[in-house]
């Protein structure tokens, strides 16, 4: 780890972020006044840098250990040089998708801004666009869309044909119509801006090879070890071969056409949305199901009914009724927005339900409880394309395999889900998952959700019985040729469970960032390895849980551990925790890594098994050290290993401590 100047400035940013806790009796909380605490508590770590004979500039790292691939994020460079801003970026980053103003376009130019490469100012870009464009006060009409001649069933009234010819207008409006009679749009697509960029049998190699690397097979484990070995080798010359194509993807015009269709779509939302008390006028009580084939799939409008959509859509508008969906996969976009009634969502293929594979991919629910069931790359998923999930109300359950429920890689994947009581499962590379060029997200906004990723796919070479998760706020990139993405989960309220088994909850492999940001509740975290703000191998991880009586258990190289040249955080604000793990846990730096465990306030409880590289440990390796960081600034706590309560400790390592103070009620005095 190489000493350098950090910026003044830096400091002063971590200083003015603030965050709001409040008193530990819970008995007397409504009537003791909240105080606000510094997000990253910098006096406190520089007091205990001091004790190790280090400052903060030792906590950063060099960025160019190894060469720099062509999708390293700047935020990931930046973060790796000043790792302790991770939890102002995360802050920042989360408070801008909990807040109810943003729609569903600010989400996707946000998160693009998160993950395209500079010279290029994506967020200036897109912006510029939809005002250039005219897209800010109306959508993007064209004159020579004309109505869809749809042929109606039976029982559809006249007067009914009138209102939903004009519901397929503003249907075909929003699919066909973007840009016709716009300059500065129709420009740009004759330009072949909005293209990838790529070659037509460079195109088909991404598509046909690149899910490969994604995807596991459960009968890798009963394979001989020779097999195993060539099928590796093939993967590694398979990732080679994809560098290249990769590197001439040209995302920006591909995200540049997805914003002005999210645009549009909001618009249509809106108007949907507005004309919900109308149409349910109209159509009260009515049932029939309205479809109109194209070349690019089938469009239905459904009414009130029970109704059952079977096959390849790709535009579904359903005003109610508790209604089934078996789904295959739309090459172009699939839209899908039910506004009421307990649904069914079922994935017959890949690429469905909220899925963008090269292409946009959307699924709003307004309201019911409804049930998600898909298998790889759906509920959220963005390949080389752009995929969101929206559920606004209700209790949910989201069944998954691999690369679900807000996960991107060479795209954008967000999961969101504005209240109720849910329930997430997924195999693999799910629950919040990036990566590389990859931003994936869960946003739920409140609600007691369990949250389970694995038991499918077992780490056979190490393992008997312990299963690969890589998901939950997870971020991963393809070591050493092609770095991360930025992978976030936001909890914003609701006693929550959260179980992993290996990687996850708040972690990341190869330069990425993978957070888990939980604000409110009484939470559970479990895990086997490599979890709960732990970064392995030249990375970023970090597990912020703002209040709540929490308990986190994971066996080792977690509870805020960094492996190989890698920042591991978990921070926990307020209440009364217990922490539980075996050992390389509770602030552990290995192989020159940082870990740091921080607990603002409460009465907590730290076990550990082995005393030997645990609460504030750090090992030599390379002809220098690691540093472990453990921090418990008030409260009466208790421990089982190293720590001791209102007292300080330094490990036999290098270099590692651990202090235990009344930090804040020494500061007010």
């Amino acid at each position: 780890m190489k000493k350098r100047l950090i910026i003044l400035l830096f400091w002063s940013t971590l200083i003015l972020w603030t965050i709001p806790l409040r008193a530990q009796e819970d008995t007397a909380a409504d009537s003791i006044p909240k105080r606000e605490y510094p997000l990253m508590p910098t006096e406190a770590i520089d007091d205990a840098l001091s004790g190790i004979k280090m400052t903060a500039n030792d906590m950063g790292f060099r960025t160019d250990y190894v060469e720099v691939d062509a999708f390293r994020l700047p935020l990931i460079d930046s973060l790796t040089e000043n790792p302790l801003a991770m939890a102002v970026k995360t802050k920042y980053i989360a408070d801008f998708f909990l807040s109810d103003s943003n729609k569903i376009d600010n989400y996707f130019i946000e998160a693009a801004n998160v993950i395209i490469r500079p010279p290029e100012n994506i967020r200036a870009l897109l912006y510029d666009l939809i005002v250039d464009g005219g897209l800010a006060e109306s959508p993007s009409r064209s004159s020579h869309i004309t109505p869809p001649n749809v042929d109606y069933p039976d029982d559809v009234s006249e007067i009914d044909i009138v209102s939903l010819d004009q519901i397929f207008l503003q249907i075909y409006e929003y699919l066909y119509g973007w840009g016709h009679d716009n300059p500065v749009i129709d420009s740009l697509r004759r330009s072949r801006f909005f293209s990838a960029g790529l070659e037509r049998e460079q195109f088909m190699f991404l598509r046909d090879s690149f899910p490969i690397l994604i995807l596991e097979d459960e009968k890798d484990e009963f394979r001989p070890l020779e097999e195993l070995d060539s099928l590796q080798k093939f993967e590694e010359e398979l990732s080679k071969s994809a560098i290249p194509v990769c590197e001439d993807l040209k995302i920006t015009g591909l995200f540049s056409k997805y914003a002005i269709y999210l645009v549009n779509f909001t618009f249509l939302l809106e108007t949907m949305l507005a004309d919900n008390a109308e149409y349910y006028e109209l159509f009260d009580s009515k049932d029939w199901q309205v479809e109109k084939e194209t070349p690019r799939g089938k469009i239905a409008v459904g009414g009130w009914g029970e109704n059952q959509y079977e096959g390849e859509y790709q535009f579904i508008l359903d005003l109610g009724g508790n209604d089934r969906y078996l789904l295959d996969h739309n090459d172009s976009t699939q839209i899908i927005i039910d506004l009421d009634g307990d649904d069914l969502y079922i994935g017959r293929e890949d690429y469905c339900l909220g899925s963008g594979f090269f292409s946009l991919g959307i699924l709003y629910d307004h309201a019911g409880d409804d049930i998600y069931s898909a298998g790889n790359f759906a509920m959220g998923s963005g390949l080389f394309g752009v995929g969101f999930l929206i559920d606004k109300e209700g209790d949910d359950i989201y069944l998954g395999d691999t690369h679900t429920q807000g996960a991107g890689t060479f795209g954008i994947g967000m999961l969101i889900d504005e209240s109720g009581n849910d329930d997430y499962k997924a195999a693999l590379f799910s629950q919040a998952y990036a990566g590389v060029q990859g931003f994936g997200a869960i946003i739920e906004h409140n609600g007691n959700d369990s949250y389970y990723a694995g038991g499918k796919y077992k780490d056979f070479l190490r393992y008997e019985d312990h299963y690969v998760s890589l998901s939950q706020g997870f971020a991963f990139g393809f070591r050493p040729r092609m770095s991360g993405g930025v992978a976030l989960l936001i909890d914003s309220a609701g006693h929550d469970t959260y179980i992993s088994d290996i990687f996850g909850q708040g972690a990341s492999y190869w330069y990425g960032l993978g957070a888990l940001y939980d604000i409110a509740g009484n939470d559970k975290y479990l895990s086997f390895q490599y979890a709960q703000g732990s970064a392995t191998h030249l990375t970023l991880a970090i597990l912020m849980d703002q209040s709540g009586n929490d308990y986190y258990f994971s066996k080792g190289v977690s509870q805020g551990c960094g492996h190989d040249l890698a920042a591991g955080y978990l921070i926990d604000y307020d209440g009364n925790d217990t922490y539980q793990a075996y050992d390389l846990s509770q602030a552990a730096g290995s192989a020159n890594g940082m870990g740091m465990l921080i607990d603002y306030l409460g009465d907590d409880s730290y076990e550990i098994k082995s005393t030997l590289n645990t609460q504030g440990y750090g090992n030599p390796r390379r002809d220098y050290g690691s540093i472990g960081l453990f921090l418990d600034l008030m409260g009466e706590d208790t421990y089982v290993g190293n720590g001791r309560d209102n007292y300080y400790w330094i490990n036999d390592s290098k270099w590692g401590i651990g202090v235990d103070r009344e930090y804040w009620e020494e500061e007010e005095k």
